[in-house]
């Protein structure tokens, strides 16, 4: 038994904040009763969203590293995102058929088909980076202080990055 990783089922792999995240939103991909209806799936999923709560309240000061040699650290001050927060974030996001979300380091990117899902995407609280046309969201205290223009792909390499595409909602057979 390898510290407290015994009380996770869904989570146990996870060693930072960022972990907890990425396998959050597979999961969902996975076993969301919107995109994936039936009753074991609406079950997993109660297990999903109970323990990732636990799981975030645990890992929410450990975060990734940038630096190579070093693969998590313990953040000085405590983060004041909630688990509710992110959770429903991606389950508005999963919903929204052709959109590419990425999650880099603490941010959350938005590409792909954002034009027809604009205004949800703002109420979500996203903004739009004009210079690299996509949209984001973060924690205002997880803004930028680097005045440095970088382009995505220079943040994707420094921070790391984990995408996928939404599948919208299930589409009912037309006869």
């Amino acid at each position: 038994m390898k510290g407290l990783d015994y009380m996770f089922k869904w989570f146990k792999t996870a060693h930072s904040i960022e972990e907890v995240k990425r396998i959050y939103r597979q999961l969902c991909k996975e076993y969301h009763p919107d995109l994936h209806p039936g009753e074991a799936n609406e079950t997993a999923m109660k297990e999903i969203n109970a323990e990732y709560e636990k799981a975030f309240n645990r890992y929410k000061n450990i975060h990734e590293s940038a630096d190579d040699n070093t693969k998590t650290y313990t953040a000085s001050n405590d983060t004041a995102e909630t688990p509710e927060e992110f959770k429903h974030i991606i389950n508005m996001l999963i919903k929204l058929e052709g959109l590419e979300i990425e999650l880099v380091g603490r941010w959350i990117w938005l590409t792909g088909n954002t034009f027809s899902y604009k205004d949800t995407i703002k109420g979500l609280g996203f903004k739009w980076a004009n210079k690299k046309k996509t949209w984001y969201w973060h924690r205002a205290e997880d803004s930028s202080r680097n005045r440095k223009e970088m382009s995505l792909d220079e943040i994707k390499h420094i921070y790391g990055c984990e995408s996928f595409t939404a599948t919208g909602m299930p589409k009912l057979a037309t006869v």
